[in-house]
């Protein structure tokens, strides 16, 4: 049986950034990986992803934010690779929505630069939108997307060239801790551990039983458009149009300029407008996969869009699916195990977590390795449903 300071089940947004962060603190590591790194049948695919400051969802989350972006920097430095897009971030909603002003309520309390417009202000600034007259919007200069699959790459690029291993197409069949260290089975054997990271995504619930009735799986729709023939989307940054609680809200990825020029990770429609819905009711199971995208999906995302952004409604270029795994508010469970102090794990990400997954990695490395961290991941304890605090 081999024996590993630190075992990382999952290789997809935490689980390689915990394997980065474990090779720079020199600890012998083990990431195994149940099919292929930023592989589509997940949470952790799809050539961009929003990343931001301001943040609606809850303020708390601004200084874990900042430490992930920062990182993403440095992997970029480290590894060479272009990961981070600054093209500008644009959240609006219609007069008093709770979106733009917990992104205004977040920047004054983090002094982020942040600037209030209204919907003249954002129809003569942003052309590619529609917005109603008592819109209201608030803009981030410094956000944009990242790369997700040249993320992962680099981040283990970085940690195999150091101590850790990756395997991949190794399922984990069961996690037993005991008191010297943790035992992860799998169909090739066993191997033992000082301590265990799970970032499985969608398959948490099935590895740490007692976090499933706070998971749900649900299936995801994104699609990229050809934006009308006369629109130019050059410095498009990208969007979010708040449309709760009634409906779902739609969001946007600005075109990724190094879409289709043969960077690595980075589809050809990349180089289109993407967009989605955040959230769903339609609930997934993981080993069978999401329905594929249909004629209905299509429409119903061409429908809101046109609302807002009617150039950007053009013709089907391809469409995708991807799984969020759904805590019950929505936000992150993050932890250790209750049963011990060798488990650790980020779980429940919600359809909000790539953008935050550098911090995810380290936090949970620093609680694998020392028992503690300094990144004030405290709030997304799964104790919050039990009352705790």
């Amino acid at each position: 049986m081999n024996r590993w300071d630190l075992v990382v089940v999952g290789a997809g947004a935490v689980g390689s950034a915990a394997l980065r962060a474990a090779s720079e603190a020199g600890a012998r590591t083990l990431c195994l990986e149940q099919f292929t790194p930023a592989n589509p049948l997940g949470s952790s695919h799809g050539g961009s992803r929003i990343f931001r400051h301001a943040y609606f969802e809850h303020p708390d989350y601004v200084p874990l934010l900042r430490h992930a972006t920062a990182r993403f920097a440095s992997l970029e430095r480290e590894s060479g690779a272009a990961l981070l897009h600054r093209c500008g971030m644009l959240v609006a909603g219609p007069a008093g929505s709770g979106v733009v002003h917990g992104s205004l309520a977040a920047a004054r309390r983090w002094s982020l630069s942040v600037e209030a417009l209204d919907a003249r202000a954002m129809r003569e600034r942003l052309p590619w939108f529609a917005f109603p007259g008592d819109a209201e919007g608030a803009f981030e200069a410094d956000a944009g997307l990242v790369r997700p699959e040249a993320t992962i790459e680099a981040s283990l690029r970085i940690a195999t060239n150091r101590v850790a291993e990756l395997r991949s197409t190794r399922r984990v069949l069961g996690i037993a801790e005991d008191s010297t260290g943790v035992t992860v089975t799998t169909a090739e054997g066993e191997e033992r551990a000082a301590a265990v990271i799970v970032a499985a995504g969608a398959w948490t619930g099935k590895l740490l039983p007692e976090l499933a009735p706070l998971l749900t799986v649900t299936r995801q729709v994104q699609i990229w458009m050809e934006p009308s023939a006369d629109v130019d989307v050059t410095g498009m940054p990208c969007w979010y149009w708040d449309r709760e609680p009634e409906r779902r809200s739609i969001y946007g990825l600005a075109p990724d300029p190094l879409a289709g020029r043969g960077v690595d990770g980075l589809p050809s429609p990349g180089r289109h407008p993407k967009l989605g819905l955040h959230g769903s009711s339609e609930v997934a199971d993981p080993d069978r996969g999401a329905t594929p995208v249909g004629d209905g999906d299509v429409a119903q995302l061409r429908e809101a869009c046109v609302e807002v952004a009617p150039a950007l409604a053009g013709a089907l270029v391809t469409a995708g699916t991807c799984l969020y795994t759904m805590s019950p508010d929505a936000h992150f469970l993050v932890g250790t195990r209750g049963d011990g102090r060798r488990v650790h794990f980020a779980a429940g990400l919600s359809g909000h977590g790539f953008k935050l997954s550098p911090a995810l990695g380290d936090a949970l490395v620093d609680l694998a390795l020392t028992g503690r961290t300094a990144l004030p991941v405290g709030f997304l304890s799964p104790g919050r449903f039990r009352g705790e605090r």
